[in-house]
């Protein structure tokens, strides 16, 4: 009997070695994978940890463009408003002389461009005309004419006719032909002109007024601007007259189609709001 205990005690012992051992490795092996979870854990984490910082610098970043658009966008704002306010006041000003211009117009004011009671002056053709040259600097040369006319008043008797001689100095190259219009083919000044408002001009006649016609080639735009000085001894004055409104037939603001009077010193506003308009439907 002692044998055969002694035999089932050996055999159980080494069954029971053996599940432990087999234990063991299941543990070993369990103990191995855990470590390596942990380890690709805390690699994982290091990583996030990485890109949260670079996410959050690239915030901040886009936070400081962010504020520095904003600022520069206020500070724009502000200067539009600046130019809008000063587009205002320039606007009421002009609206202001037109209004008062077209008063003085109905009231009959010796400032309109037409006769009240229906009288034109008659103006004599130049008799003489004495041209002299001289050297100017840079090689240019600009030759002057000397033009006497006789202006006689057509109501006062024969008896009492008086004479005015009138002495015009002018470049050869803006000099009046025969037919009253200006010969604009080599007029430094008129092309001068044109480089600077961007239009066509050209010189007429009316009367004893000179006129200026202005045309834009693209839009067809053209007006006339007619020079009336100012019986009083004030600053002459322009007629502006729209002879075709081209292409902004029916785009073009009410003052462009409206007949205008106003003082020369204004010439730069009135310039700016035609270029305005041109640029604005171009």
């Amino acid at each position: 009997m002692e044998a055969l205990y002694a035999k089932l005690y050996d055999k159980y012992s080494k069954l029971k070695k053996k599940k432990f051992s087999e234990y063991d490795e299941v543990n070993r092996e369990q103990e191995e994978k855990f470590l390596n979870f942990v380890s690709a854990s805390e690699e994982l984490m290091e990583h996030l940890r990485g890109e949260n910082q670079n996410l959050l610098e690239i915030v901040e970043k886009i936070r400081n463009e962010m504020t520095s658009i904003r600022s520069g966008r206020d500070d724009k704002c502000l200067e539009y408003q600046k130019l809008l306010r000063e587009e205002e006041q320039k606007n009421k000003a002009l609206s202001e002389e037109v209004v008062k211009l077209k008063e003085l117009v109905k009231e009959g004011h010796p400032r309109n461009y037409e006769d009240q009671n229906g009288k034109q002056q008659e103006t004599k053709t130049p008799e003489t005309a004495r041209v002299t040259t001289r050297s100017m600097r840079k090689r240019s040369r600009l030759s002057e004419d000397m033009v006497e006319t006789e202006m006689v008043s057509p109501h006062i008797s024969k008896h009492h006719k008086a004479k005015e001689t009138l002495l015009v100095s002018q470049p050869q190259c803006c000099k009046t032909t025969y037919n009253g219009s200006s010969c604009s083919a080599s007029c430094t000044f008129q092309a001068l002109g044109e480089h600077l408002l961007g239009m066509k001009l050209s010189t007429n006649n009316e009367g004893e007024h000179v006129c200026i016609v202005a045309s834009h080639p693209t839009t067809g735009l053209s007006f006339s601007l007619t020079f009336i000085n100012n019986p009083t001894g004030e600053e002459s004055e322009l007629l502006y007259k729209v002879v075709s409104l081209g292409t902004f037939q029916r785009v073009a603001p009410e003052w462009m189609r409206e007949v205008i009077k106003f003082s020369t010193s204004m010439c730069p506003v009135f310039f700016a709001r035609v270029s305005r308009v041109i640029k604005l439907y171009c």
